[in-house]
């Protein structure tokens, strides 16, 4: 299919987007408006190899790296991504190793939505560099850095810092040039912090501010089923469950992060913290819901044949290969959460299988309080 062929007309997609607003002040738990926010896997692929550290799925015996997703497979999604309001690769791997990367970018920005991916950098070249630029007004994207000196980088990611700035420096070089005086607000840096890489924290904001890019975000290590994993790829013992800081600690980084006026033109978001980051994406003001995400997202990982209604949960809730994107945005699974939410309360899902989502790390640690 071409580039605007069969494309519902833009209209259409503004109307979603209205009527799903109302669905949701009507306190709707069954939706005829579709995702505003769809997460898609384009490729498996790494040009990270051996992978970081703290990769558990990579690392693991016997995983076998996928390759792109084909265009069956992603025809059948583009009713419903050409009617969202954002479009995210969530790739377990590198999207810009995903060949038609680009067409797919531009695919999404004639239907007036917004693309956002996660990239490591080093594949960053000019070329790429500045088909961003060009069409940064409908793109955002972050960079996995994740340490302020090569020494950290290595042995967290094997791979070569020094190239990794300078591809950042040539995108931001490409948009002076190109942009001139537009804020840059396409590029985000990503960092999630370890005990191997918490004492360079203020380093990387410095870094981050002298580079000039504005949007932060700081995460947390996600996976927290991984008892007994241990990676010693670039020569470091990574043990998952020693690099895992307590909660306590993460809300201490961002309580001394936010007195220091150095970063006050930053804008920082904590992955941890449910008043901002992803959850707060799917927010709206005049809605007084705990989380918005079982009404606004959707993820569909065809590789892992994967559906997940939220950005912190890896359980899956129904497969693609079985199931339509129609049935499982209105399946009981999601029905209940919005059910649960309307209520006031975390639903049971995200209390099994939601360890690293902002409201059940806040509910615990307030219950560890009360112990």
């Amino acid at each position: 299919m071409q580039i605007g062929e069969h494309e519902p007309d833009p209209v259409d997609r503004a109307f979603n987007a209205a009527k799903l607003h109302n669905e949701i002040h009507a306190r709707c738990i069954r939706l005829e408006s579709p995702p505003a926010t769809i997460n898609i896997e384009l490729t498996g692929r790494c040009n990270f190899k051996p992978p970081c550290t703290f990769c558990v799925g990579k690392n693991q015996n016997g995983y076998e790296e996928p390759g792109d997703i084909s265009d069956d497979q992603l025809n059948r999604y583009w009713p419903y991504l050409v009617r969202s309001q954002r479009v995210n690769d969530c790739s377990y791997g590198e999207p810009l190793l995903y060949p038609r990367i680009e067409e797919v970018i531009m695919r999404i920005k004639a239907n007036g939505v917004t693309f956002g991916f996660s990239t490591n950098g080093l594949l960053l070249n000019e070329r790429r560099s500045r088909f961003l630029v060009e069409n940064a007004d409908t793109i955002q994207f972050s960079v996995s850095v994740n340490a302020a000196t090569s020494e950290t980088y290595g042995r967290l990611h094997g791979q070569d810092y020094k190239a990794l700035i300078h591809n950042i420096e040539q995108f931001i070089q490409l948009h002076k040039e190109i942009r001139f005086e537009q804020p840059l607000s396409s590029i985000v840096f990503s960092y999630i912090i370890m005990r191997s890489n918490q004492d360079e924290v203020l380093d990387f904001l410095r870094l981050a501010a002298k580079l000039g890019v504005k949007y932060i975000v700081f995460r947390h290590l996600f996976d927290l089923h991984a008892p007994g994993y241990i990676c010693e790829n670039f020569g470091q013992r990574f043990i998952y469950e020693k690099e895992m800081l307590p909660y306590a600690d993460y809300k201490h980084i961002e309580n001394q992060i936010g007195k220091r006026t150095e970063f006050k033109d930053l804008n920082i978001a904590y992955a941890w913290n449910a008043k901002d980051a992803f959850m707060a994406q799917q927010a709206e003001t005049d809605i007084k819901i705990p989380c918005l995400f079982p009404w606004k997202f959707l993820s569909i990982m065809p590789f892992h044949d994967i559906y997940t209604p939220c950005a912190f949960l890896k359980k899956s809730i129904a497969l693609p290969s079985q199931t339509t994107l129609e049935e499982v945005w209105n399946g009981e699974v999601i029905v209940g959460m919005r059910s649960s939410l309307l209520a006031g309360e975390i639903p049971n899902f995200c209390h099994a299988f939601g360890d690293c989502c902002p409201l059940i790390l806040e509910h615990r640690f307030s219950q560890s309080d009360l112990i």
